[in-house]
């Protein structure tokens, strides 16, 4: 049969277009799904390493109320300024845990902080974490601790 003049072939696609157009599809489906779960990953440890943070400080400003209120701990041991002794344990969320490393003393001539061995020079460093337990974040936190003065004190007379 001949054509005529002027019709449109009607032959189709081959297979292997179809397959081509198929492959090409399939493969940038699965980098758009690639790049959702990515973005949702990172929105969660974004989450929890604000969360930490902020828990962080907040428990920070707990031990220094505590040590404020007279409950100075000299050269203080890993968990002397737990989150249950100074008041914090009920303030964290589910799925995170707060702790306090030990001290490091605080030299008098403000040098960089060293291990404390029982010579407490009033001042000390303190690091306090707080983790995801899924350990996806941890925040850390130091502070310098002072110790309270009292008017029998002369330092503070």
């Amino acid at each position: 049969m001949r054509r005529r003049p002027g019709w449109v072939d009607d032959r189709g696609e081959t297979l292997v277009e179809v397959l081509v157009a198929v492959v090409i599809l399939g493969v940038a489906g699965v980098a758009v799904v690639a790049g959702l779960q990515m973005s949702v990953a990172a929105s969660d440890i974004h989450r929890k390493e604000t969360t930490g943070g902020a828990y962080a400080r907040s428990y920070a400003e707990a031990i220094q109320e505590y040590v404020a209120a007279g409950h100075y701990a000299p050269c203080a041991a890993s968990g002397d300024y737990a989150p249950s002794t100074v008041g914090f344990s009920g303030a964290l969320p589910a799925g995170y845990t707060a702790s306090q490393a030990a001290a490091k003393r605080v030299p008098p001539d403000g040098g960089p902080a060293g291990v404390c061995s029982g010579n407490d020079t009033g001042v000390q460093q303190v690091q306090v974490t707080v983790a995801s337990n899924d350990g996806r974040a941890s925040e850390k936190l130091v502070l310098l601790l002072r110790k309270p003065c009292d008017a029998t004190m002369a330092v503070c007379s």
